[in-house]
């Protein structure tokens, strides 16, 4: 299929990588063209999401906030300002009504729009290992079927309401910002009682409350390795996502609330372009640790 990735940050480039060693047809856009400079040799770069749509049969937009979707999908060279109506997936982390009121819009332009957030970061999306949550009609996801599943096999299809699929992305970001936390003080309070925390974290993932998160991160957090899979300041604008969509529900979500004030404050204190577990790093900040 012919298929179209716009956005082309750390997950949209690894999308696209393996849209195209997939064998699809691709096309990509960056807001920015020197990021889709790179790509030339195994797609091509559209203008702008008009023209990218115009020749796809497949749109995957994966950008960071609700703003940067509206902007790509409905503002002036959008999308929807194509006269080809091909389907949308989007990937992009927004809340719940969000993502609702993105598919309304494209619906009245006669185009179906489903909201496709995935699980797993650059290097499994390249690999095509992601966990892509589907919402949307069942219509254009068998459509989009073959497309969606080059970039995972574990493809969980929620259900036809338009922004379903978010709000499980939510819950499980949620998750994995309060285990990195609850890690990072395991490793802060080893670290203050003048023991090595790698012990800590090796005895942790000897025993049946290890995650994936505590076996492939904490080592890399006990040394003080933040290069980026997922920024820190992205996790934060996830958890306020979470928080917000909480209380428009009337669901009291108190651990995750008090999370997101640390990754606010750790934000703030010049951690945002680090890798989300550096949570761990601003908790030795705090307590005056060397790391």
């Amino acid at each position: 299929m012919k298929v179209g990735v716009v956005g082309l940050g750390l997950m949209g480039s690894g999308m696209a990588r393996r849209l195209a060693s997939a064998g699809h047809e691709l096309a990509v856009y960056n807001r920015s063209r020197q990021r889709a400079e790179p790509f030339s040799t195994i797609a091509r770069i559209a203008a702008s999401p008009k023209e990218l749509a115009g020749w796809c049969d497949v749109v995957i937009t994966v950008v960071t906030d609700f703003e940067a979707a509206k902007q790509v999908l409905l503002g002036p060279d959008g999308v929807a300002e194509s006269k080809n109506r091909p389907i949308v997936a989007d990937a992009s982390t927004i809340a719940p009504a969000q993502s609702e009121y993105l598919a309304q819009e494209l619906k009245k332009r006669g185009i179906e729009m489903l909201g496709m957030p995935v699980m797993g970061g650059p290097s499994a999306a390249e690999a095509g290992e992601l966990t892509p949550m589907v919402a949307g009609g069942k219509g254009a996801f068998e459509k989009a079927r073959a497309v969606i599943e080059s970039l995972g096999k574990n493809v969980f299809y929620i259900g036809e309401k338009a922004g379903s699929a978010n709000a499980v992305k939510l819950a499980l970001n949620l998750n994995i910002a309060l285990i990195a936390t609850a890690v990072s003080e395991g490793i802060t309070l080893a670290r203050g009682s003048g023991i090595d925390p790698a012990v800590f974290v090796k005895i942790l993932n000897s025993t049946y409350f290890k995650t994936g998160l505590s076996e492939k991160k904490g080592p890399k957090m006990v040394e003080g390795e933040f290069a980026p899979s997922f920024h820190l300041k992205n996790m934060l604008k996830d958890l306020e996502l979470a928080t917000a969509t909480a209380q428009a529900t009337g669901v009291a979500i108190p651990a995750t609330s008090t999370v997101q004030q640390m990754f606010r404050a750790a934000s703030n204190s010049g951690f945002s372009d680090q890798d989300y577990t550096a949570i761990c790093a601003f908790l030795a900040k705090i307590n005056g640790m060397a790391k």
